[in-house]
């Protein structure tokens, strides 16, 4: 049972969890984690647990910046809602939540032991010179005003839900040979092609376009040349840290809040201590001994091959509640006697003793200055915001208001919906991208927006200043785009003929060679392709499906943009399950990968099944609003 729950401490499942816990401390603040409000609305029920709207707008936000890095950057909430990044994200949450309460079904419990080595593996908690620093995972606590006693909890909660899931590893039985020959057999089949490519550009059989060609043209393709709709907006923006800038916090004050904050800068004693867990307490006995006699526990533990386990920097806290007493009783250099807890027998040494305090007045002054001047500006964009609603429903001038409340300015002089400007690129600046646009271009000429609050510190306000509607271009100003995209499309139509010719061809037995003398054409064999790993990143993956069914000597088109492609099967060679151990190992690995994934892919529908799971799609809808303009 300990070395399996050593493994799950090393997962990189759990590590993954730990670097993304990192990350939210900077981004999103750990507090929230802890601290609900009653008044939240509920998105889905599961089981006994509810999933609040506030809850899902984090978890989804947190998702969104995921997918940019996937997806690009410009990628929209919309566009993630519309790609099902809502649904989905509730769906993770909702298989979070179940196996939650499976796990206290189980009555499943991480021990403290187990934690610290969670905890002691993820590199972001270490120092620089590469040990973990737990005085660093304290610093992100107290800025969150989060009890470690609250961290812990959830991150049992989480490891909780893993070692569920892990479990699955080891119920799968080898797959059977049988299995795994066939399926190396039908995957692992072979194919060489000869690829042919045909430029469209090479094609000079184009007849040069007469004006009624041009203008069907573009009466046929009017969308090609459109300009979008562009509005030219003024946006003014209050932000807490250009409050917090000018705001001035005495040291009087900073000491009285020090004062006050006492018991959250008070740090317990710590006690670094290296413990050997052995399940017979004889063995256990007998290492004690031995060890006071060498004084070192490590060393003697070494030797009769068992490993010793530091445990740094620990507060009474966080030990099992059997070793808390014994360790915090014991002096530097002590060796304790065998003490039994539920992981076996624990042979303790003290290494080191960091006594009680706190950090002095001087060495969190400025942090200290920080978070004040930040709640103070806080208090004054919230009575700033409240007078700006009352100034805008005043109807006074946008920039008389902004002057007048040190606002800061900025003028767009046109922007589409998708934020491009005419030169297709994005403008400098604009806060909260989506959302403004969204406002902006659901206002009529004129009109001014109320305030928006991003839910990051700023606040918005924006005016449409000017309207261009949506139009097709006159002609005469894309005619030379209008040649260029007739022209094309003669070409590639032309080039598709000619492609279908050479397939025609090669169908009936000319060799590739008689046409890659063409002005245009290229032609080469293609890497070996199969279902096992073997492929050529030239080929399309939409065509695989295809190749892999299509025997020796069938010929394939396939337009690619700018090009033609003619494909021709040149050999399919079967491989020997007996002799080919790449192809059968893959296949092993696959079925040992996927069968446990699909045992827990099942095992969260049981718990749907078991659990009643109820989603309100009004309230999960109201996420991400719909756009109003493309």
């Amino acid at each position: 049972m300990l070395q399996f729950m050593r493994r799950l401490a090393h997962a990189w499942l759990f590590k993954a969890l730990m670097i993304i816990l990192v990350i939210s401390f900077g981004i999103w603040g750990i507090g929230d984690i802890f601290r609900g409000n009653p008044l939240q609305r509920v998105a889905a029920t599961a089981g006994s647990a509810s999933i609040s709207i506030q809850d899902l707008s984090r978890e989804f936000q947190r998702n969104l910046l995921q997918a940019r890095r996937n997806f690009g950057p410009d990628m929209t909430a919309q566009q993630a809602k519309a790609m099902g990044f809502v649904d989905l994200t509730l769906s993770n949450m909702i298989d979070k939540s179940l196996l939650d309460q499976s796990a206290r079904g189980m009555k499943i419990d991480i021990a403290n032991t187990t934690m610290g080595d969670i905890l002691a593996s993820v590199p972001q908690f270490h120092d620089k010179e590469g040990k973990f620093d737990k005085d660093l995972v304290r610093q992100l606590l107290e800025r969150a005003n989060v009890s470690e006693k609250d961290f812990f909890a959830e991150q049992r909660n989480e490891s909780s839900r893993q070692l569920v899931l892990l479990s699955f590893e080891n119920k799968i039985p080898q797959p059977p040979s049988t299995m795994v020959n066939a399926l190396a057999a039908a995957r692992g089949q072979k194919r060489i092609l000869d690829i042919l490519t045909l430029e469209n550009n090479s094609i000079d059989k184009v007849k040069a376009p007469t004006e009624k060609d041009l203008n069907d043209f573009y009466d046929k393709h009017g969308k090609e040349f459109t300009a979008p709709e562009y509005r030219g907006l003024t946006l003014a923006v209050l932000t807490i840290e250009s409050i917090a800038k000018d705001v001035a916090i005495s040291d009087d004050n900073l000491r009285k809040e020090y004062e006050a904050r006492s018991s959250l800068l008070e740090k317990p004693e710590l006690r670094t201590v290296t413990q050997v867990v052995l399940q017979e307490e004889d063995k256990a006995q007998k290492l004690a001994t031995k060890a006071r006699a060498s004084g070192d526990l490590s060393r003697t533990a070494k030797t009769d091959g068992y490993e010793a386990i530091p445990l740094e920097d620990t507060d009474k806290r966080s030990l099992m509640t059997e070793l808390a007493d014994p360790v915090f009783s014991m002096n530097k250099g002590d060796i304790s006697a065998p003490i039994k807890t539920s992981l076996g027998w624990h042979v303790m040494q003290l290494q080191t003793i960091k006594p009680a305090g706190k950090p002095s007045f001087e060495s969190v002054k400025e942090e200290l200055r920080a978070s004040l001047g930040h709640n103070e500006a806080i208090e004054t964009v919230t009575r700033m915001v409240n007078k700006l609603d009352d100034e805008l429903a005043a109807g006074h001038p946008l920039e008389d208001i902004a002057d007048e409340m040190k606002m800061r300015v900025i003028k767009i002089p046109a922007i589409s919906a998708v934020g491009k400007t005419p030169d297709g690129k994005p403008p400098a600046e604009l806060p909260n991208a989506a959302d403004t646009l969204k406002t902006a271009f659901g206002l009529n000429n004129g009109e001014v927006s109320p305030v928006m609050d991003d839910k990051n510190g700023s606040y918005i306000v924006v005016r449409t200043d000017d309207i261009t509607p949506s139009a097709i271009k006159p002609f005469d100003t894309v005619k030379q785009d209008v040649i260029a995209a007739w022209r094309a499309e003669e070409q590639d139509a032309v080039a598709r003929t000619e492609a279908e010719k050479i397939a025609q061809g090669l169908r009936g037995g000319k060799p590739m060679s008689q046409f890659a003398g063409r002005v245009g054409v290229e032609t080469h064999q293609s890497k070996p392709i199969s279902q096992v790993g073997d492929n050529d990143p030239e080929l399309p993956p939409v065509l695989l499906p295809n190749i892999l069914k299509m025997k020796k000597g069938e010929v394939l088109t396939w337009p690619l943009p700018g090009k033609q492609m003619v494909l021709r099967v040149a050999s399919v060679t079967n491989i020997d399950v007996n002799r080919d151990n790449i192809a059968t190992g893959r296949i092993t690995g696959e079925l040992n990968e996927d069968m446990p994934r699909e045992l827990a892919n099942s095992y969260l529908k049981h718990l749907r099944n078991a659990y009643p799971v109820a989603i309100h799609q009004d309230i999960v809808d109201s996420v991400v609003q719909a756009p109003t303009g493309n």
